[in-house]
């Protein structure tokens, strides 16, 4: 299309917003989903720390980015099933119980998810290896001292924290980042990472000041979880509480490692890129003439930058 293009010169860019570290489903290595631990957690409160239990309640999201693959998978099969041959019906039904199996129907078709609603005390929403608990008994942010007072969020934090498929809760403590997981706890002050107690929780997932900017970034974003939770690492897979085998979202692993090819032309190869707005400084600065055009007549449109030929 470059080359058939005569009228303008064009350059060709391509970003890979994000890698891909290997994942371990969640629900099918602890035979449950995300939201049905919390519920199970939230169940024994009562007997627990006594008073009013907290709830959940479950529903699917329709309009996943997978929603559409399991259509395409039935109708393959549908059509691949009217093989005449009795062996091979027979493997593809073993494989469907199989796959029924490990991940049940409803699963692949509808993902669960955790939707807010006024009745309820607790949402749960995840996507990959991320995942965002909210107390919406209460319309406040919640930060670690408030949760750490009411015994019922104790102890869902101190049931989800001893979790082997969860490797780091992070929360707010007076306008820091508080981390914590079983090995230790520590702070986020600006860019500096304190260890509080133990060895730094972040060590398994990246120590690297672009890894402490975005967990420091994500924590604090007025809309983010009173607790945000990230799947257990062991340097190699990391738990995605979705069904994938491929997750990002969270920290670990080569999901924080993207790419960026581009013609030599733009001379990136020693540009330090860490986050979008490096990207529109190294990418788009240089197609950028600082001299405008003419300033309009009364009436027409604002003056506009032209790009470089």
């Amino acid at each position: 299309m470059i080359r058939a293009t005569s009228s303008r010169p064009y350059d060709l860019v391509i970003l890979s917003d994000h890698g891909m570290t290997p994942a371990v489903s969640y629900r099918v290595k602890f035979g449950e989903s995300l939201g049905t631990t919390v519920k199970r957690i939230l169940r024994g409160d009562r007997v627990r720390v006594g008073g009013r239990t907290l709830n959940v309640m479950t529903s699917a999201s329709e309009d996943s980015e997978y929603a559409d693959v399991p259509a395409l998978l039935v109708e393959t099969v549908t059509q691949v099933s009217t093989e005449p041959h009795t062996s091979f019906r027979r493997r593809l039904r073993r494989f469907r119980n199989w796959v029924r199996s490990r991940y049940g129907l409803r699963e692949l078709i509808l993902p669960e998810k955790y939707s807010v609603a006024s009745r309820e005390d607790v949402v749960v929403t995840y996507s990959s290896c991320l995942a965002l608990v909210y107390f919406a008994d209460t319309p406040e942010q919640l930060g670690y001292d408030a949760i750490m007072a009411d015994p019922r969020r104790a102890h869902l934090y101190a049931a989800l924290l001893a979790h082997p498929g969860i490797g780091l809760v992070a929360t707010r403590r007076a306008g820091t980042v508080h981390l914590e997981s079983r090995a230790g706890r520590a702070e986020i002050v600006d860019e500096c990472v304190t260890v509080l107690a133990g060895a730094n929780p972040l060590a398994e997932y990246g120590e690297e000041s672009y890894v402490v900017r975005a967990v420091r970034d994500l924590v604090l974003q007025p809309n983010a979880g009173d607790l945000m939770l990230f799947g257990a690492y062991d340097g190699h897979d990391i738990i995605s509480f979705d069904d994938q085998v491929g997750a990002h979202g969270s920290a670990g692993g080569d999901q924080m490692y993207p790419f960026l090819i581009t013609p030599p032309e733009l001379d990136v190869e020693h540009e330090t890129i860490e986050d979008a707005r490096d990207i529109h400084r190294v990418i788009m600065a240089p197609y950028a003439n600082s001299v405008p055009i003419a300033a309009p007549e009364r009436g027409a449109s604002a003056p506009t930058v032209r790009p470089n030929p």
